[in-house]
């Protein structure tokens, strides 16, 4: 739970200063950056756990935790190897599999990362975390339609709450923006006010220049 909530802050701040740089540079180079970022950090994360692999004993919660997912990675590593080796794998299997690896690299990935740099350039973070929030529904909604899967009471329950969330804080901004603008526009007739006073009601200086003249 503890690392459920870390990450949440943690790609909350991600979606803060996404915002603030994809004005500053292009949805390309960002894209780039956070890739090549996301690649070295995921190497060296799955390098470290299977070196880590089997020290399961002499270790406790997230430490057995991450001890036992490198036994997985290490084991998953030597089946994969052994069975291409040995041709136990035939070819119609390995093709789409690799399709599917890259499936997942370019689109999934790489243009979703490409995609969220180039939509907030337009968007403030605010709205964005709102439009990621929603991810859950379209998960649902093409698991229906590709699956057929279909959801239960506690996941419709789930999915009503997240719509409702996310029309409610809606609402709320949408509310605060006319606020604003309409402070704006107050603000803009009172400063024309003042200009049109100052054209109508000229200084007494200014007025006596104009009889001399």
């Amino acid at each position: 739970d503890l690392l459920i909530i870390l990450a949440a802050v943690s790609y909350s701040m991600h979606v803060v200063r996404l915002g603030r740089y994809a004005k500053e540079t292009t949805p390309l180079r960002l894209a780039a950056s956070k890739a090549t970022a996301e690649t070295f950090l995921s190497f060296g994360l799955v390098t470290g756990l299977y070196l880590y692999a089997g020290n399961i004993d002499e270790n406790v919660g997230n430490m057995d935790f991450a001890s036992k997912v490198g036994l997985e990675i290490s084991t998953f590593f030597s089946s994969i190897t052994e069975s291409i080796s040995t041709g136990a794998i035939p070819t119609s299997t390995l093709l789409p599999a690799i399709g599917a690896v890259l499936w997942t690299g370019w689109v999934t990935c790489a243009y979703t990362i490409y995609a969220q740099s180039f939509g907030q350039r337009r968007v403030s973070p605010t709205e964005a975390n709102l439009i990621y929030t929603i991810q859950p529904l379209f998960t649902a909604l093409f698991a229906w339609f590709l699956l057929g899967e279909t959801l239960g009471p506690a996941g419709a329950t789930g999915g009503a709450l997240i719509a409702s969330a996310v029309y409610m804080v809606a609402m709320v901004d949408k509310d605060g923006e006319e606020d604003i603008v309409d402070d704006m526009d107050d603000l803009s007739d009172i400063k024309m006010d003042g200009i049109s006073s100052e054209v109508l009601s000229p200084d007494k200086e200014s007025s006596k220049e104009i009889v001399n003249q």
